[in-house]
């Protein structure tokens, strides 16, 4: 178990910043926003509609999605197109990483290590 908790950290630490970028409730209406979209992109107004933000706001959190290799636009005339980025290992390593993650857990599960209660499981 040591084993599988230090390969989760190391998978953690490869993708930390794409799971911070995700953390966030706002980003991730932009990006539910997106993968919503059409496959062209969506442009900056268009995703303050549909993600009810101001423009400085999903400005900002795009920056941060772009930062964390989530997201990329591309430029055509005087518009600006912004998408899901197709970046496969990054999703590979998010993959792996949960993975582990449930991997773990339930061999935990199956070893006895104490379950949350009843109460515990409501609360989530």
């Amino acid at each position: 178990c040591v084993k599988s908790k230090r390969e989760i950290a190391a998978g953690f630490s490869a993708c930390r910043q794409a799971i911070s970028a995700l953390g966030n409730e706002a980003r991730g209406r932009l990006v539910l926003a997106l993968l919503d979209g059409p496959e062209r992109g969506m442009r900056l107004c268009e995703l303050v509609e549909k993600a009810h933000m101001s423009r400085p706001s999903v400005l900002r959190h795009l920056a941060v999605l772009r930062r964390a290799a989530l997201v990329s636009s591309r430029k055509e005339h005087t518009s600006v197109y912004y998408f899901m980025d197709a970046n496969v290992a990054l999703w590979e390593k998010l993959t792996d990483f949960f993975s582990a993650v449930c991997d773990t857990v339930k061999l935990a599960a199956e070893q006895g290590y104490p379950a949350p209660t009843e109460e515990e499981e409501e609360s989530v």
